[in-house]
């Protein structure tokens, strides 16, 4: 999601953009999220031994990497259909 206009992308216009999984453009970020973080994230939660909603998702928000011109991603949200 991207604010358009200059306006908050939370509340405002937003283009959304949409990628399918395995899309390459974050493949390394989809299998590092799916293997290394939900796990961290399920067992903080005390919720490792059950499964995960069928339907789920986990919103990124960019940030600026350690690296001058490298991106970063945090989770701004979890959203899921029980």
């Amino acid at each position: 999601k991207k604010p358009e206009g200059g306006l908050s992308a939370v509340g405002g216009n937003s283009a959304y953009t949409y990628y399918k999984p395995g899309s390459p453009e974050y493949a390394d970020l989809e299998k590092k999220f799916v293997t290394e973080d939900t796990p961290k994230i399920m067992q903080a939660l005390g919720i490792e031994k059950d499964p995960l909603p069928i339907l789920w998702t986990g919103d990124f928000i960019p940030a600026d990497g350690a690296t001058p011109g490298s991106t970063e991603y945090v989770v701004g949200e979890f959203n899921c259909s029980c």
